[in-house]
């Protein structure tokens, strides 16, 4: 498979004119949206399952999919009991409880969680510290996925009862609202009042919010933007739904899903089940904005 591009950039003055006029006609101003958060709901982690199961079907990476799918039911089960703490120190009771519901695992992935929940307060700490840092060495991977789930929960639950109207959210901003993560792909909706609008999508409390599309999230830039995807070996584009947003102005990039074509998409399974375009476009030497929490990998 290769990665291709859409049609090349449009220039800069008829960005700007085009970003003006699709914001004034959806009654928008710099900075704000007609709904510029989406606060998650509880049923997100069923959801997510349910996906990742039928986009492991014939998948090359089914296995996996089916894994990120049983931790997805045991987060379900996990969430719909309330939070006795701040979701700072939530995750770690969150983790235990995982545990003890994640009884069906193969053996080695058995074993790491059942060693990842028995460590103390400071070995679960420093692991925390590693992986939001992004240097998780090897012997931290096998915990990883855990930690991740752990994590999920704790936030997840904690920005589903938020009052929206107590959170900023901005057209520009490059990190969630919420809880700070970074976004796990963007998506572009459908409906009378936000068609066409995309929201980027936190990979951990899964808080969405609005960024206008004429930019780059990470630099700003709009001159230099374009999409890519992947194409079959008979020309055909693999996967529809998804294709990934470059900018050669600062050459990232950042995944695109399209709900009018997966109306039942997520964007944490979606975005496990199209690896295959990250690794196209990192041989092209593109960097992500943002992370998977489910692909983490060692420094």
């Amino acid at each position: 498979m290769t990665a291709s591009s859409s049609d090349a950039p449009i220039s800069e003055a008829a960005m700007s004119e085009a970003t003006a006029a699709a914001m004034a006609a959806a009654g928008l101003v710099p900075g704000q949206s007609p709904a510029p958060l989406r606060l998650p709901d509880a049923a997100i982690f069923a959801r997510r399952a349910a996906r990742l199961r039928a986009l492991a079907e014939g998948h090359a990476m089914g296995d996996w999919l089916r894994f990120v799918a049983t931790l997805a039911d045991a987060q379900a089960a996990v969430t719909a009991t309330p939070a006795t703490l701040p979701p700072e120190e939530q995750w770690a009771a969150d983790l235990r409880t995982l545990a003890a519901k994640l009884d069906s695992l193969p053996g080695g992935a058995r074993e790491a969680l059942t060693a990842l929940a028995a460590s103390d307060a400071d070995t679960l700490e420093a692991l925390a510290g590693r992986w939001a840092g992004d240097a998780l060495e090897d012997g931290d991977l096998a915990a990883a996925p855990f930690l991740a789930a752990a994590f999920q929960t704790a936030w997840t639950r904690h920005a589903a009862a938020l009052d929206p109207a107590s959170v900023t959210a901005h057209a520009t901003a490059t990190a969630c609202p919420v809880c700070g993560g970074a976004p796990v792909a963007g998506v572009l909706q459908v409906g009378m009042e936000s068609g066409g609008l995309r929201y980027l999508h936190c990979g951990i409390c899964h808080t969405a919010w609005h960024h206008v599309r004429s930019s780059c999230v990470a630099c700003g830039d709009g001159k230099d933007v374009s999409q890519r995807f992947v194409e079959g070996t008979d020309g055909t584009e693999a996967n529809g739904a998804v294709r990934a947003e470059t900018c050669d102005a600062c050459h990232s990039y950042l995944k695109l899903l399209f709900l009018e074509k997966a109306p039942d998409l997520d964007p944490v399974a979606d975005d496990l089940a199209t690896l295959a375009l990250d690794l196209l476009l990192g041989e092209e030497e593109y960097r992500r904005i943002g992370v998977n929490p489910f692909l983490a990998v060692a420094r």
